[in-house]
């Protein structure tokens, strides 16, 4: 917004409320007043016309919800923050049907307030403008996992083939596989699949390409997920520049549910933009020492530009269970954050590399297969499945067929 944002804080505790004015003050906002619920809150919205909003939540309900619907039907253009000690399922409910357009529970920091504050009022922007026809139509687009990590060695093509083939198979959606890897590109090895085009050749000619003529640089594996391979030559990739990876991802993600890039274990202006066009960045580290030191690293790079969020980074855990003296919960600490995911050590994955075939396809019934597959069950919103049902234990549903 071109002006500094003009906020009411809505909450019945004078004290609360002083303080959520003064925090955000020092944010640079512009607090207009603030109020308690009913006839107060609703004047003082219809006469001030602010920006947003912020509404305190607390039981019992009929209050606050009272005065979160009245607002929300008179000024629907409105957005509205709510903010509560609570976190039930309930109370969230009802917040949405009445209007809210978040929901933030406390304690907050400033930046969380901040961030929540600046989402919920672009995308209002972006509503208004597109109503004023300002705004070309949206497109369709899948979700790009860009599989990172600052080292090389730790199995980052592995987990990325691997997960493909599984979201293809668990998930039923289209994925494509982008080898990224800038230095050795071995997904095509992995995936046993041949190279004639590359992503080096796509973005050469990425302004004649439609949704149709898109078929030709993309190998199709026997899976069903699409590749597209690295380039044979490493000098192709003197070429390419981040706005052109931005292009080929963009295009992928309008035409596939899943976009998985493979990126190679340095940093540089490729892997640059692999992580910023991300949906999901799974940042893979192992329990070996250098790997954990250069996690640290790459966390602190990745939280300095997307900030700490724990939808966006997921810390995975590769090989977990190896004897290297280092635990698990040491790892965590180090990071300072929960690992995501754990899959196990299994000296098969190695060999099922090697011989061109994804160990979920070549061995579905280990547990790094296991894993992987509960992983991609996730990542599409598919209920995860108890260990009995993944091992074939006790199913309600098997029974009564038995039976039957």
């Amino acid at each position: 917004m071109a002006r500094v944002p003009q906020l009411i804080v809505v909450d019945p505790d004078r004290e609360s409320s002083a303080e959520m004015a003064k925090t955000l003050s020092m944010l640079g906002f512009q607090v207009l007043a603030t109020a308690g619920y009913g006839v107060e809150a609703f004047t003082l919205c219809f006469q001030m016309r602010p920006d947003l909003v912020l509404m305190r939540i607390e039981e019992p309900l009929v209050r606050p919800v009272q005065t979160l619907s009245r607002i929300n039907d008179g000024l629907p253009d409105l957005p509205i923050i709510v903010f509560s000690t609570e976190a039930n399922i309930r109370l969230m409910r009802q917040s949405m049907v009445g209007g809210a357009s978040d929901y933030i529970q406390e304690p907050c920091t400033p930046e969380e307030l901040e961030n929540s504050i600046m989402k919920v009022l672009e995308k209002k922007e972006r509503e208004a403008a597109r109503r004023r026809g300002e705004l070309a139509d949206p497109v369709a687009q899948g979700t790009i996992i860009t599989v990172f990590g600052a080292k090389g060695g730790i199995g980052k093509t592995t987990i990325a083939s691997n997960l493909a083939v599984a979201l293809a198979s668990e998930a039923h959606q289209t994925v494509a596989l982008v080898d990224m890897d800038t230095r050795f590109g071995d997904v095509a090895i992995t995936m046993d699949i041949p190279v004639e085009r590359s992503i080096a050749d796509l973005a050469r000619n990425l302004e004649n390409v439609d949704r149709n003529s898109l078929r030709d640089y993309l190998v199709v594996h026997e899976s069903g997920v699409h590749i597209l391979p690295a380039p044979t030559r490493p000098s192709d990739w003197r070429n390419l520049s981040s706005s052109h990876i931005r292009d080929v991802v963009d295009v992928l993600s309008q035409t596939h549910d899943f976009v998985i890039l493979d990126t190679p274990g340095t940093f540089n202006e490729i892997v640059a933009a692999a992580i910023e066009v991300g949906t999901m960045i799974l940042l893979i580290t192992t329990l070996d020492m250098a790997s954990i030191k250069d996690t640290v690293l790459a966390l602190e790079m990745l939280h300095e530009r997307f900030g700490d969020d724990d939808e966006r980074i997921k810390v995975v855990l590769n090989r977990a269970g190896m004897d290297t003296g280092v635990r698990e919960k040491d790892v965590e600490r180090t990071l300072d954050t929960e690992l995501w995911w754990k899959i196990p050590q299994d000296n098969e994955v190695v060999k099922a590399a090697q011989l061109g075939r994804p160990i979920v396809m070549s061995r579905p019934n280990s547990r790094v297969s296991l894993e992987i597959r509960e992983i991609a069950r996730a990542l599409a919103g598919i209920r995860q499945r108890s260990k009995a049902q993944r091992k074939g234990g006790f199913n309600l549903g098997r029974l009564f067929k038995k039976s039957a």
